[in-house]
């Protein structure tokens, strides 16, 4: 039996491990000093301390991982997403070290990782929307002014919504093309920042590949417009805003990208959408977190077909074969304070799940686990699966309300709100979704203000939050909390 390293923690190192163990291959996991009792590690066959707490001392130490590989001797590795799930020199060393990487090879990584080559690539089959790299402030300025402001700045070899600055007004310029730079630099060692026409409000939808290079196959479309600070919140497929003739319309663009690119494996082609029109965005050359909503509609598991095209046994399926079936929501369950989304870690006294048929919970957190403050806040995904929308709405609503998590605050508070609003139940929203959300109960809102006013401690971070944020739709004070929400995720608190 082949060993496999999943390169990688928590709820995505579960789930890869899932389907090793599927597939009769062996699972073998990291974990840093500061993931001793994580959960991902329960789930390997074997495991190796890779010491550090910070990511760059542990899951982004390519040596430190390679090292480990060899130890238990595996052959293969899965990156998961985040972390080095999208870093070239990791591929190249993988190679030269003789491990098989689980995801496109080196040369499709390095296009897809230059967002402004893959730009350029992808322009030739697919709209883009008008911009291009600067250098230097005098650069960035003629670039604004020529395609007109607001525009957006974007690190070139980044992602996750890292060094992305929207510029409404000159003034803000030199500014933001500073601090974008920086936090490039911090985030992904490169200061490479170009520059394009911000288009207000879109919609935010992404299309599923998987390629073999021989045969580029389309797993449907996802819409991930529900988002705070470019991290998605909320996900479903198919798209509430696409007729029959823009699915294919914007699946059939995504191929041909993924064609122009050469590229293999499973990826994610994103494009923004307004007035009708796609626009190109980036391909991410990875699983997505929101992935299970696409296995869920299809019956198709993508880690599978990651791992049969890396190993180079190719695709098991045609696009004939693919059978979408219903429809499937995610939602990111964090652990993040639940009016400012500050990320709160701290020590689950409670867990309990939902459970029910059709609803899927992807997770590493269990009672009595402290979640460490050095990594990404989410901490779970709940995933509902039915025959119509309408059905799973209401079926991640009931979901949301029987889920427990005590002992921190959770975004489920959140959640609840935005199911529940009339712009989501219609499927008409967009990126500005949560800038506008309105109030979900006033009464009740006016219950949780009463509740937090008797905790000193809460209420002055409530009133700091308040005093910093910029975002409109925190002005609503706590009316969006209902009494359930209190009692549920605010008696764990003190």
């Amino acid at each position: 039996m082949q060993k496999i390293l999943i390169a990688n923690r928590g709820e995505i190192a579960i789930r890869i491990a899932q389907t090793c163990k599927k597939m009769n291959l062996i699972p073998c996991g990291i974990y840093s000093d500061a993931d001793t009792s994580s959960l991902h590690v329960k789930h390997c066959k074997e495991a190796i301390n890779i010491g550090g707490r910070l990511p760059q001392e542990s899951y982004l130490d390519i040596a430190k991982i390679i090292d480990a590989a060899k130890k238990l001797d595996c052959n293969l590795i899965h990156p998961g997403y985040g972390f080095l799930s999208e870093n070239q020199k990791f591929t190249k060393i993988c190679k030269r070290e003789g491990i098989t990487f689980i995801g496109p090879s080196t040369e499709a990584m390095g296009l897809t990782g230059d967002k402004v080559q893959a730009k350029k690539i992808a322009s030739k089959v697919a709209p883009v929307i008008e911009g291009r790299e600067i250098s230097n402030e005098t650069d960035a300025l003629t670039l604004s002014e020529k395609i007109g402001f607001p525009v957006i700045l974007k690190a070139v070899e980044g992602g996750g919504g890292r060094g992305l600055r929207i510029v409404k007004k000159i003034e803000d310029l030199k500014q933001a093309f500073l601090s974008s730079k920086n936090e490039s630099v911090l985030g992904f060692g490169s200061d490479r920042i170009y520059i394009e026409k911000y288009i207000e409000n879109p919609r935010h939808i992404e299309v599923q590949i998987l390629s073999d290079n021989s045969e580029i196959l389309h797993l449907g479309e996802r819409e991930c417009s529900i988002q705070r600070r470019h991290q998605k919140l909320i996900e479903e497929t198919p798209s509430p805003a696409l007729s029959h003739e823009k699915r294919n319309q914007i699946t059939d663009i995504a191929k041909n990208i993924i064609k122009e690119l050469d590229y293999d494996n499973a990826g994610t082609v994103e494009f923004l959408y307004k007035n009708g029109e796609f626009y190109f965005m980036e391909v991410n050359a990875r699983i997505q977190v929101e992935h299970p909503i696409t296995e869920l509609v299809t019956g198709i598991d993508i880690v599978e077909q990651q791992i049969q095209i890396a190993t180079g046994k190719g695709l098991l399926i045609k696009q004939k074969d693919i059978n979408f079936k219903g429809h499937a929501i995610e939602c990111r369950i964090n652990a993040e304070h639940p009016l400012s989304f500050i990320p709160y870690p701290g020590i689950v006294k409670n867990f309990i799940p939902p459970k029910g048929t059709n609803i899927r919970v992807d997770t590493a957190l269990y009672s009595g686990y402290s979640i460490p403050i050095y990594y990404d806040s989410l901490i779970s995904k709940l995933i509902c699966w039915g025959s119509s929308r309408n059905e799973i709405i209401e079926k991640m609503k009931n979901a949301l309300f029987e889920f427990r998590i005590s002992g921190i605050p959770s975004t489920i508070p959140f959640h609840i709100s935005a199911l529940n609003d009339t712009r989501f139940v219609d499927g008409k929203y967009d990126t500005s979704f949560i800038d506008k959300l309105t109030t979900f109960s006033e009464k009740k809102g006016e219950i949780a203000a009463a509740i937090f006013a008797q905790i000193p401690k809460k209420l002055q971070l409530v009133k700091t939050d308040e005093k910093n944020n910029q975002d409109k739709w925190m002005k609503n004070r706590l009316g969006w909390i209902s009494k359930y929400d209190i009692e549920r995720n605010l008696s764990g608190w003190v």
